[in-house]
């Protein structure tokens, strides 16, 4: 059974306040509430992108320190992880 998809646990989800009230690029000028269920296809959960952060980080330390004592990630992980960085900064520069 999957996990309840909330606006809160969605990285795309911006600017949130103290009351837990922020944005999704996806829907222009409509304030959300953290809590409130996401129905976008375009959800991805902030572990994901975490694990996307953690591939480029090791290919980057790998890269950097010249196959000293880092192996290299996977091909297919370090292209999904490229791709998902270009489609967040690609979003959240049009906003």
């Amino acid at each position: 059974m999957e996990p309840e998809r909330c606006c809160g646990t969605c990285c795309w989800f911006y600017g949130e306040d103290t009351y837990g009230f922020g944005g999704c690029p996806f829907e222009f000028a409509e304030v959300k509430n953290c809590s409130d269920v996401c129905p976008r296809k375009e959800y991805v959960s902030r572990e994901q992108m975490r694990k996307h952060q953690a591939v480029l980080l090791r290919f980057n330390r790998y890269r950097r320190d010249d196959a000293g004592i880092y192996r290299c990630p996977d091909p297919t992980a370090i292209g999904k992880a490229i791709d998902f960085a270009a489609q967040y900064m690609k979003i959240f520069s049009n906003l």
